[in-house]
């Protein structure tokens, strides 16, 4: 960002609002340039201006400047940090039982923006509807069909670093994957062990609880994320 508006956010970011006289004081610059820089800044949807301060006396009023909630992206913020903390402390005083209970909990509470027909769909319908919500939340996900059965890929963690030190947030996923697909995901590969994805085989809940292999699946069909075609080797 070029020093002058870097400037200008810090300045509305300690002050909370600003004139263009004052800001122009501030960085020893005409007030036209410094309006130059705020019309950048707004159409970045970084400033806004929809005050204006009384002038004592005669005189027009002026316009205050502050800042988007969008901004606060660009300063520093300690999220990883506390989660990590949260973590620790959850693992210190929660018994494993516990704690794998909350995880799942946790993964309830991302499912509650789900689709509410995920249960009404079945075989490569709910697959896609599956997919496309595990890409909205960020885990670059596909799914294809291999030796007569569903796998399912996520090339992103969303959270790797908390879970390279936290492998029970492994359960999220795990709860997420079940949920979403209503088969249950048997773990081929792992991102936190340093492969490159995320792999679940997915056994239908009718196989689950014996050996039979599927016969419903045909072997041609891949359900990709987006038109870009994923690689199928894991």
């Amino acid at each position: 960002m070029h020093p002058a508006r870097q400037k200008i956010l810090e300045f509305l970011k300690r002050h909370g609002q600003a004139t263009v006289d004052e800001l122009a004081q501030h960085l020893d610059m005409a007030p036209v340039s410094v309006r130059h820089h705020l019309d950048l800044l707004i159409g970045d949807n970084l400033v806004e201006t929809s005050r204006v301060r009384r002038s004592e006396g005669a005189g027009r009023p002026k316009r205050l400047y502050t800042l988007t909630p969008h901004a606060d992206a660009l300063f520093p913020n300690n999220y990883q940090q506390l989660a990590r903390l949260s973590l620790d402390v959850l693992k210190r005083i929660l018994a494993p039982e516990d704690l794998r209970r909350m995880m799942e909990e946790l993964a309830e509470e991302l499912l509650r923006s789900a689709p509410a027909h995920l249960d009404d769909l079945s075989g490569e319908a709910r697959l896609e509807a599956a997919v496309a919500f595990l890409n909205q939340a960020g885990y670059m996900a596909f799914c294809e069909c291999q030796a007569g059965s569903w796998v399912l890929h996520t090339t992103h963690c969303p959270y790797r670093e908390l879970a390279a030190t936290h492998p029970e947030l492994c359960v999220v996923d795990d709860v997420l994957m079940s949920r979403l697909t209503g088969m249950r995901p048997l773990r081929l590969t792992r991102i936190v062990h340093g492969e490159t994805r995320c792999t679940y085989r997915l056994i239908p809940a009718a196989e689950s609880s014996n050996d039979s292999s599927p016969h419903n699946v045909e072997n041609r069909t891949q359900i990709y994320a987006d038109a870009t075609q994923m690689p199928t080797d894991y």
